[in-house]
């Protein structure tokens, strides 16, 4: 293999996919025949890369959790084949048949009838308990072992199922029987590192303008990682000095030098085709390829250059892509970790080193993805003008801006919140997704710009039959209807309760109103009227508005008392003092 050209083949692809920096490392048999380390770990303080630089590698830590569960099946507590029911009797999921039979082999293999539902979970600060026990709110798209459907939180619930059966934390699991053993040293599940100071690559998302062509790169800060997400599905932080034992131990049938780290038949269950998935016209294009599989914790496709099987895996997290793959016929692996959103990168210098390390020409697989993308790139930044001005001239919306904001909430799924600043609209899942933008499609249709998946998400608000807005729907998972969020109920204090409560007078002589609390609940009562309770629908820590029926009660605090009220009905309205 020439080293010299292929350095410049590197070089030359990081300028045209505009990629800051990039780890590649080629291994054959047991020998790394090459490693190199390119351009900047940080565009910003312009910190060069280096090969001990620690990279996010996002969904590549599916393998590692893969390889926790093979560890528990050669010490006799786990089978592959066992539902998960017997070792986790609180996993219960919709499909009342997929709950019975589901097996940490189906959890793996992405076959259960889930869809992503990335929404419900990413970075979600709920302990990995409690959210098993929401999964049975989440509705399958397929039937059980229908087909493959990537999902993250089926990673997240096999990280438990290892607590439950290894009587540790996952990620404590991992370091004691995988990290320890191979020497990675510099590796864990998070950006936070305790050990010897090693640097940490910054993210770049890849900014386009309407053309598609490249702008500029934003930095990106490193986000929450919670217990839950990314876990055991993404959360993986490594170096590629790391990386390299850890792929020597996929080319060595389970050994590391002289560690046995997993026995020669449970790797191979990882390996082997668990659930096939059809190739898409994308894939078909790039490869010629109809056909590809999902093992355990890997992607599995023929590669007809390499007359064998490719198995890889591929993460993106944060603005960074990494790849590991190897063709266990040719004994040929390769590592490309990248601090860039470009997710072709990797797989163009994968398919290259690939090719060049077995002395074939170059095909000049960069090329092939910008003959590729470069439409894709410029559609999507079509689609964004076409996107802002469906916003322009469009029917207005039925309500003003602040009756959208709110709190609300949907089983199985962090709160959708909604607030007004600077006369736009914000939504996020609590607790979950930072706040982002909703932009006004037309009349109560928005669209939500999920700034940490880079996505645009139709939001449709749904007014009531009281002439509020009641609920929303959001377009949150492929292949399941649209999720409902309802309002969540404003729930009052005792104390406010208590200084709301009692007898006003009206600016009408005679007429006279009544507010009391009662189990949690306010009842409005008018003159000798029978009570009947009242919904709050707005407070801002000042003044309360509250739902009677048809009308609307506002609430007015002086000097931090609730001193009158205003009631507004249909037909007419009122002012009242409080005795």
């Amino acid at each position: 293999m020439d080293t010299d050209k292929f350095d410049r083949y590197v070089k030359s692809t990081m300028d045209s996919w505009h990629c800051p920096g990039a780890s590649i490392c080629i291994i054959r048999e047991d020998e790394v025949i090459y490693q190199r380390a390119f351009g900047l770990r940080d565009t910003e303080k312009r910190l060069p890369l280096t090969e001990e630089t620690r990279f996010p590698l996002g969904s590549v830590t599916k393998s590692i959790t893969a390889m926790s569960a093979a560890l528990l099946v050669d010490d006799g507590l786990l089978d592959w084949d066992k539902p998960v029911l017997h070792y986790m009797p609180e996993f219960i999921l919709d499909d009342a048949y997929a709950t019975r039979h589901v097996t940490v082999r189906d959890m793996l293999s992405h076959r259960t009838g889930l869809p992503r539902y990335d929404f419900a979970s990413w970075r979600l600060n709920l302990p990995v308990s409690e959210f098993i026990k929401r999964m049975r709110f989440l509705k399958p798209s397929a039937t059980f072992r229908e087909k493959a459907q990537y999902t993250n939180i089926m990673y997240y619930a096999a990280g438990y199922l290892i607590e439950k059966i290894a009587g540790q934390r996952w990620d404590e699991f991992i370091a004691e029987r995988i990290f320890s053993p191979l020497g990675m040293t510099a590796s864990n599940f998070g950006p936070a590192f305790s050990g010897t100071d090693v640097p940490l690559a910054k993210g770049h998302r890849i900014e386009r303008d309407d053309e598609g062509k490249f702008n500029r790169w934003t930095q990106l800060p490193f986000n929450r990682y919670t217990e839950l997400s990314p876990g055991a599905a993404g959360a993986l932080y490594s170096t590629l000095t790391d990386m390299i034992k850890w792929l020597k131990v996929h080319l060595g049938d389970g050994k590391f030098g002289d560690v046995r780290l997993v026995s020669k038949a449970n790797l191979k269950q990882m390996h082997m085709p668990q659930m096939m998935i059809p190739t898409n016209d994308m894939g078909y294009a790039m490869s010629g390829l109809t056909m590809s599989a999902y093992g355990l914790g890997w992607m599995i496709r023929p590669y007809p250059y390499a007359a064998g099987t490719m198995i890889s895996h591929d993460g993106t997290i944060e603005g960074h892509c990494a790849i590991v793959g190897f063709v266990p016929e040719s004994k040929i692996g390769v590592i490309v970790l990248t601090n860039a959103y470009a997710p072709q990168i990797p797989h163009i210098l994968l398919r290259e080193a690939m090719d060049r390390a077995r002395g074939l020409p170059s095909q000049d697989w960069s090329a092939r993805f910008h003959q590729t993308y470069a439409p894709i790139f410029a559609a999507a930044g079509k689609g964004n003008l076409v996107s802002i001005e469906a916003s322009q001239g469009s029917t207005p919306m039925s309500h003003p801006l602040e009756a959208y904001t709110g709190t609300y909430t949907s089983p199985g799924y962090p709160d959708f919140a909604v607030k007004l600043e600077n006369g736009k609209l914000y939504g996020c899942t609590v607790g979950s997704m930072p706040w982002s933008e909703l932009n006004h499609q037309v009349l109560n249709t928005f669209e939500w710009i999920a700034s940490d998946w880079s996505e645009r998400i139709k939001t449709r608000f749904v007014i009531d039959d009281n002439d509020e807005v009641g609920s929303v729907s959001l377009a949150l998972a492929e292949g399941v209807p649209d999720i409902v969020f309802t309002r969540k109920p404003i729930m009052l204090s005792p104390e406010t309760t208590s200084a709301i409560s009692g007898a006003y007078d009206g600016d009408v002589e005679g007429l006279v109103f009544s507010i009391s609390g009662k189990d949690g609940k306010i009842y409005w009562q008018q003159m000798n009227e029978p009570a009947i309770e009242a919904r709050p629908c707005k407070f801002d820590g000042s003044d309360l508005e509250l739902r009677v029926s048809q009308s609307r009660v506002l609430l007015i605090q002086t000097d931090r008392k609730f001193t009158h009220l205003v009631l507004q009905t249909p037909k007419a309205v009122y002012k009242a003092t409080k005795r």
